[in-house]
């Protein structure tokens, strides 16, 4: 009985650990912590086996290797195919071979213009190699299907490319939307940096607020993921004279 306790135990913690490394805190990690082995299962089973599905993500952290590449170059040429140029979009975004990766994305969408996830690694592509304004048409069309894609971090890069280039207010309303579902503190410190250029202080000051009282609340063996969040929200707090 101890046993499968301490299995349990250690696959529950994995799985949060995995969760938080994928940005995907928001969405599962108080499912797997309070379900405990349970929760871990289901998030296991929905997402953590779903995902090499759609290729090698930079995103998700995945360390891919020269051979990979070569594996998922030779998958191209061999299938052809949406999901293989999607593979292979993913594991050139991961080398650093961003226009590549933009290119291999692009096939991907000419062979699946359907798909979701190869318009999505298209506009991620697209952002990597410095071209922002070109990923909003993609990231449009991911977000006309889920609004929540990528555990809002789609719409959460929309936000970012809409006040990079000056449009405030639709910057604004993109960074809101992700702020009241989601409580990863990147997110959630991008849209006090678009509150406070807006003249928007207090309600700037809370958000920084909230995640510093929402980091005393994430287990010990997270706070390393968040105390970087917390500091910077901190020197915002003092920047805006609070």
């Amino acid at each position: 009985m101890g046993v499968i306790f301490i299995l349990g135990s250690a696959f529950t913690i994995w799985m949060a650990v995995e969760a938080v490394r994928r940005g995907q805190a928001s969405g599962w990690l108080w499912v797997i912590l309070v379900f405990g082995p349970v929760g871990a299962a289901v998030y296991f089973f929905s997402e953590y086996l779903e995902q090499p599905l759609l290729g090698w993500s930079g995103s998700h952290g995945r360390q891919v290797s020269a051979g990979d590449l070569r594996v998922a170059e030779a998958e191209v040429h061999r299938l052809d195919n949406a999901a293989t140029w999607l593979g292979y979009a993913s594991a050139l975004r991961a080398r650093k071979h961003y226009p590549r990766a933009v290119e291999a994305a692009r096939k991907a969408v000419e062979r699946g213009p359907s798909s979701v996830d190869a318009q999505y690694e298209l506009a991620q592509a697209l952002i990597a190699a410095g071209r922002g304004a070109e990923a909003v048409v993609p990231l449009q069309r991911v977000i006309a299907t889920n609004r929540s894609f990528d555990s809002e971090a789609a719409l959460f890069s929309l936000g970012r490319i809409r006040l990079a280039s000056g449009d405030a207010a639709g910057a604004l309303a993109a960074l809101e939307e992700v702020g009241s579902r989601s409580s990863r503190p990147e997110f959630l410190y991008e849209l006090a940096i678009a509150l406070a250029q807006g003249g928007r202080r207090d309600e700037a000051a809370r958000v920084l607020q909230r995640i510093i009282s929402e980091a005393e609340l994430v287990p010990p063996y997270l706070k390393r993921s968040v105390k970087p969040w917390v500091r910077k929200s901190r020197q915002g707090l003092r920047r805006l004279g609070f």
